[in-house]
């Protein structure tokens, strides 16, 4: 008797640490960093479940400051964590070796206190996987992952939602003129396969060096192409950038899935493009014109959508498709909740 109070108590209270391992985020709403699809889900959840006692680490809501507090890992029996990257630390080296060796000082801190927990890690990088975390903390019992994907029209689909509410309302009725042909925002492929990288890059060139007009903001770009902005984070500031653009691509990256930009794009009102076959499993309705496999294919519909009528019905069209898979914010919610009750359950 005393053993199954003690497994029903230890589920139904239980101390959670969301822990970012590398930079840290400070949490303060939608579109203000990556992974927000989750967050936003995982604030709702946390006040819906207060049961459990929850802590952070390089993690904060609110106007406090993340901060470091190993003791937050030590005493956790579930450690959430919300991966973004995690790849960037390992194997052939892709970052700064000062950097690299800072983040590591603080691994060498919390790396003991992970013997025997339960980890939920939240997955948008194909390079973050399962194996890829025992490999460093091996101390790790049970391990599960919470991925993107697993939602209908992926979890960034809350993003589609989110992006709506900085269109200006005056603009929409009128009409916003696009007059950009292409944009590309986010990391080209610096921290991809060198297969990938190259096939990306011969493309942005030879869609800078072309007639078409080009909105470029981030960084990973070939010598000889100048981006327009640095890296953006902050969607508020992103936005104004974009809302001119008619059309990007969509690549793969490491595995055929869906992924945030081609949700981003409608949102933006921006057609995507897909490249290959990225998602190929078309859990995002894409249509057969959409898809393209060489620079000329897209060239010609680039040229097509400088049609305003054209363009907008293709829109209209594409929207109307995702609209099919796309669920709405509380939906979100829920089938979150579902997947860190599961989650939850496999750790008693």
């Amino acid at each position: 008797m005393e053993s199954r109070y003690y497994e029903f108590n230890r589920h139904n209270s239980m101390k959670i640490t969301i822990a970012r391992l590398r930079s840290n985020v400070k949490y303060n709403g939608p579109l203000e960093t990556v992974l927000d699809s989750f967050f936003e889900n995982y604030v709702k959840w946390m006040k819906a479940n207060s049961q459990h006692e929850y802590d952070t680490y390089n993690v904060s809501f609110g106007k406090d400051r993340p901060k470091r507090t190993p003791e937050a890992i030590k005493n956790a029996a579930v450690i959430v964590i919300p991966s973004d990257s995690e790849f960037r630390y390992h194997g052939e080296l892709q970052m700064n070796p000062k950097d690299l060796a800072k983040s590591e000082g603080h691994m060498d801190i919390i790396r003991p206190y992970f013997e025997g927990k339960d980890v939920i890690m939240w997955r948008s990088d194909r390079g973050d996987t399962e194996e890829l975390y025992r490999s460093f903390l091996p101390g790790i019992r049970n391990f599960t992952t919470i991925d993107e994907i697993d939602f209908s029209g992926n979890i960034h689909g809350m993003k589609y939602h989110f992006i709506q509410t900085l269109k200006n309302p005056l603009a929409e009725m009128i009409g916003t003129e696009k007059t950009i042909d292409f944009a590309y925002w986010g990391r080209l492929g610096k921290w991809s396969v060198p297969e990938e990288k190259n096939v990306r890059e011969r493309f942005i060139r030879k869609i800078y060096r072309s007639e078409l007009s080009t909105v470029l903001i981030g960084g990973g770009y070939p010598s000889g192409v100048e981006r327009d902005a640095g890296w953006i984070k902050d969607w508020k500031i992103l936005y104004p950038f974009l809302s001119k653009c008619r059309s990007t691509i969509c690549w793969n990256w490491r595995a055929p899935v869906a992924t945030s930009r081609y949700i981003e794009s409608l949102a933006v009102g921006i057609i995507p493009f897909a490249f290959q076959s990225y998602d190929s499993a078309n859990s995002l309705q894409i249509s057969p014109w959409q898809r393209i496999e060489t620079f000329e294919e897209y060239y010609e519909r680039a040229i097509q959508l400088r049609n305003q009528d054209f363009f907008e019905n293709k829109l209209e069209e594409y929207r109307a498709n995702y609209a099919k898979v796309l669920l709405s914010l509380d939906e979100y919610y829920e089938e979150f909740s579902k997947k860190m009750k599961l989650s939850l359950d496999k750790t008693c």
